[in-house]
């Protein structure tokens, strides 16, 4: 078994489970604490943590329609102390959406001149993991979700502000609440964009 899909292991994050087996969830697949900024985590080779994380999840999702359907509401059903889908797992499958962007020739942005294989590559090399940058953007998975906001459309990033206006109502304005209901909002705008439902990862 792959170290990504492997049982009671210490240094992996597992996904919550909440209901039955028709509740809505993630694919289940069991993350290092440290990935992008992990050598063993590896992107794009063809051994690595990567690797072995992205065959479990593209086997879960590329089943049919219906499946990633259900995994989209999982994300966005998904709150800090609720994580049907980890975070982690939903930058995986951005990430994989982006590398078969890339294949399909549909990697261009909807705003700007940009591609999402430059986003991936930041991603690559850890850069919006780093939580210590003072940036506009505030670091951190924060920068990832800025860049993301200035690349996707008009539907794209007024999913973002529902999301941010309903969590903010929800929650009396806690901060971390309303920010993970924006950067779920922010993955579920790009995969629609990327064709997600139609294709797979």
């Amino acid at each position: 078994m792959s170290r990504a899909s492997s049982g009671d292991d210490p240094e992996t994050v597992d996904p919550d489970i909440v209901g039955g087996d028709d509740a809505p969830r993630g694919t289940g697949v069991r993350l290092p604490k440290e990935t992008w900024t992990s050598p063993r985590w590896n992107w794009g080779s063809a051994n690595g943590d990567a690797h072995d994380a992205a065959a479990v999840v593209r086997a879960t999702l590329n089943t049919d329609v219906e499946r990633r359907r259900e995994w989209l509401v999982a994300l966005i059903s998904s709150t800090p102390v609720m994580r049907l889908v980890p975070w982690e797992e939903a930058k995986l499958v951005m990430a994989l959406a982006w590398q078969l962007s890339g294949h399909r020739g549909t990697d261009a942005c909807a705003r700007g001149d940009g591609s999402w294989l430059e986003v991936m590559e930041r991603m690559r090399q850890g850069v919006y993991e780093d939580t210590t940058e003072k940036s506009l953007s505030g670091g951190g998975d924060r920068a990832l979700v800025y860049e993301m906001e200035q690349r996707l459309g008009e539907a794209g990033t007024g999913l973002m502000q529902q999301a941010e206006k309903v969590a903010a109502e929800a929650t009396d304005n806690d901060e971390e609440w309303t920010h993970d209901a924006v950067r779920r909002a922010a993955c579920a705008a790009l995969l629609l964009d990327l064709e997600f439902l139609e294709v797979g990862i």
